[in-house]
Parts: structure tokens; sequence; C-alpha cells
């Protein structure tokens, strides 16, 4: 891809999950306040190799005619003001805004190693569009090396082991988090909505802090083992089963961040899934949103002796 030469730009550079994010934007915006998230993920001065590289340029959206074939016109974050396309060597992610007729597009490789990222720096939602457009691109790469970004919110359990809750939006993902921190010792949240889960050479699964959370500001440059996943369902009683074998990739499968259009990407994802649920315990729980629920998940992970695997 071309650099953008109209502007001075300046690389700046962010480590997340181990991966570096390599950010080109115009000298004079000031990233630290168009996104404050990603503040405690800088890294000052790098000579890594990063795994993807975002340009941004100040111009407007390329006409409908350049955008491709469309693939995706559904979005939980954007409803309707969301569009996906494909082109032969390159996928466009596009976001109109809901009040004005202004329009943020990114164009990126496929396999989202270099994106493009087409906007007005003077946008007051500059930094909303920009840091959601990043995550698209992070979740994708992170696929090509064994890593995971999921929909979950996760509890850290006396800073060591982590759990990450899964379920459909108003499940109760963040309910349950907060039960555990209410009634549970020595808990902490690491991420309210988007970790993501590296599954280590050695075999280990290690679940990691993002700049994105959500509703909730729990943006921690950190990480923990994953203890396991907990899909969650709201009943009129607390119950809590195992999850093995396909029933356990069934169960995390919905809440992982991949593009079906690339079938690389996506086979990568379900190739890590499929190692990840035969190291870590998957439950589910069906749940009232009470103190005995989160007593029946902790108690479920941390105090039966549970059996991993297929």
């Amino acid at each position: 891809m071309e650099a953008n030469t109209v502007l001075e730009l300046t690389n700046h550079y962010y480590e997340i999950a181990g991966l570096q994010l390599e950010l080109r934007f115009p000298s004079a915006l000031n990233l630290d306040h168009i996104l404050p998230s990603f503040v405690g993920f800088r890294v000052e001065h790098s000579n890594k190799t990063s795994a993807a590289v975002v340009t941004f340029r100040e111009e407007e959206v390329p006409s409908e005619e350049e955008w491709g074939t469309l693939r995706s016109d559904i979005s939980l974050v954007w409803g309707d003001n969301f569009r996906f396309y494909e082109q032969k060597d390159a996928f466009v992610t596009l976001i109109k805004h809901k009040i004005k007729d202004k329009q943020w597009m990114m164009k990126s490789t496929k396999d989202f190693r270099e994106s493009r990222i087409y906007g007005k720096a003077d946008d007051l939602r500059m930094g909303e569009f920009v840091s959601w457009l990043l995550m698209v691109v992070f979740g994708q790469v992170g696929l090509q090396h064994r890593l995971i970004l999921i929909h979950a919110s996760v509890i850290a359990y006396q800073q060591k082991q982590g759990v990450a809750f899964l379920g459909k939006s108003g499940t109760g993902k963040s309910t349950h988090s907060r039960l555990w921190l209410q009634h549970i010792p020595d808990t902490e949240l690491l991420n309210d909505d988007n970790p993501v889960v590296r599954l280590e050479e050695d075999g280990r699964a290690i679940i990691y802090g993002t700049p994105w959370s959500g509703k909730t500001p729990c943006y921690k440059n950190k990480c923990v083992e994953l203890k396991g996943f907990v899909r969650l369902e709201q009943a009129p009683l607390n119950r809590f089963t195992w999850k093995k074998g396909m029933e356990s990739l069934v169960a995390v499968l919905p809440s992982c961040t991949a593009l079906r259009w690339n079938k690389d990407l996506f086979n990568a994802m379900t190739d890590t899934l499929s190692q990840l649920v035969e190291q870590v315990n998957v439950g589910y729980l069906e749940c009232l949103p009470d103190a005995d629920a989160a007593r029946t998940s902790h108690n479920a992970f941390f105090e039966e002796k549970v059996e991993t695997g297929l």
C-alpha cells in the first residue's frame, strides 16, 4: 500500500498480548487523547517486526464503486450503519455515522497485515471509530499467531488464573463478573468485553487484557493463565455442567472473532480453538443473577477436581 503523501506521519507502537501494532498517523494528532484506552499498551521505541501496520489518511471515503462485493451488513456494535466488502486482494470495512452523513472506511490486505483508514481528524467520534477498526485488524492478525480475540467478561482469581464468561449479548456476562467481585475474595476484573486468549508453544493458555472492554473502562495490560470458559444462560436455578469434546468446541466457538470469508484465517482460528479446549476446562452455567451463581461457578473451577481434555 502506498504511504500517505499529504501529511507528515509519525509511527506509534502498541503491544497487545505480545503482538505489536504499528500506527502511522499525522504528527499533529495526539493519539493518547484520541485513543486513551491504548495508553497502557504503548511502546515508545521498538525494533520488533510489527504484526500489523495501520495508516491513517485524512481523505474522503472512496466512492461506492470501489468498495467491492458486499459480504455482510450485520454488526452488534454498529447495527445497519456497518458494511463489509470483499475485493480481489483486499477487504473493506465501512462505518456510517448514525446522525451525520459521514463515513469511515478501512481497506485491508486479506491477511490484515496492512490497512489504510480513511476519515476526518476533526470528527468528534474519531477515537471510537479508529479503536473499533483496530480491533478488527488485531482480531484477524492474531489468528496467525495462535491468538483468539473473544467476546467475554474475564475474572482474574488470586492474580494467577482467569475464568472467561461467555454468552449472547444481554445474557449477563458482566453481571456474573460483578457477582464474583462482590462475593468471591481475591478477584479482579481483567476485561469486560474483548480479552485475548493466546495458546503458547508449551501448550499453556494465557488470557490477556486489551484496549477494548465494551462499556466498562477496564483496559489492563495484564495477563493470567486461563483456567477455563463458562457459557452462561439465564435460568430459574443455578446449575453447572461440564462440556467435553465437540460440545466444548461448540460452546466457545460463537464467542470467537474470525472472518469466514478468509478460509486461511478461519481455519487458523478453528485449529487453535480445537487445541485450546483440550487444554482448559469448559463449563455451562444455567444461572440466576445472584451470589449463589458466582459461588457455583467458582466452586466448579477451584474447589472441585475436574478433568481437562476430550
